[in-house]
């Protein structure tokens, strides 16, 4: 009798737990895609010429093939998918509580354009370049340029080099009075 019970209490286990586990990791799943973009990053004022300079740019769109990076694919470390999640959810909150908490006026965007490193992940430039370093080797103009980052004797970063991204970031921050 004890065995039919414990069949009687583990089959709605046995249901419940995977419509669950898979009903979280799709809300996870959406939640994550839902917040990638420029739709969602710039809907905060304070991120509205940073939205109108990224669709200016190559990254943004402004390309001959259409194809737009996401925010997180240049400003979310893609070392591996815990860095991944872990820098989202340190992005998101600090951006949040910033936009809640900061005199917003008193952001210094210039500043923060001097310091590219802290907000751009080589890892996400690499993320979508993979075929860099390869290229690289090919090309000797491109090998002389980049031999020194991938033999690992630069402190630069990809963003240190190539203002990508935001194109004329800097003109339209100082035409707002930024």
């Amino acid at each position: 009798m004890n065995l039919r019970k414990a069949i009687k209490t583990l089959i709605p286990i046995a249901v419940i737990a995977p419509i669950v586990v898979i009903g979280s990791w799709a809300a996870t799943q959406f939640m994550i895609e839902e917040t990638a973009g420029e739709e969602f990053c710039t809907s905060c004022h304070t991120m509205v010429p940073i939205g109108a300079t990224y669709r200016a740019d190559l990254h943004g769109g402004a390309n001959n093939v259409g194809f737009a990076a996401k925010c997180v694919d240049c400003h979310v470390p893609h070392d591996n998918p815990l860095a991944y999640l872990f820098g989202k959810a340190v992005s998101g909150t600090h951006d949040a509580w910033a936009e809640m908490t900061y005199d917003l006026d008193a952001i210094d965007w210039q500043a923060k354009r001097k310091h590219p490193e802290r907000f751009v992940y080589d890892s996400g430039c690499l993320h979508c370049h993979s075929n860099l370093e390869g290229a690289t080797m090919a090309n000797v103009k491109a090998f002389v340029a980049h031999k020194p980052y991938f033999l690992g004797k630069t402190e630069r970063t990809c963003a240190n080099c190539h203002a990508v991204g935001h194109k004329n970031l800097s003109r339209y921050l100082e035409g707002a009075g930024s």
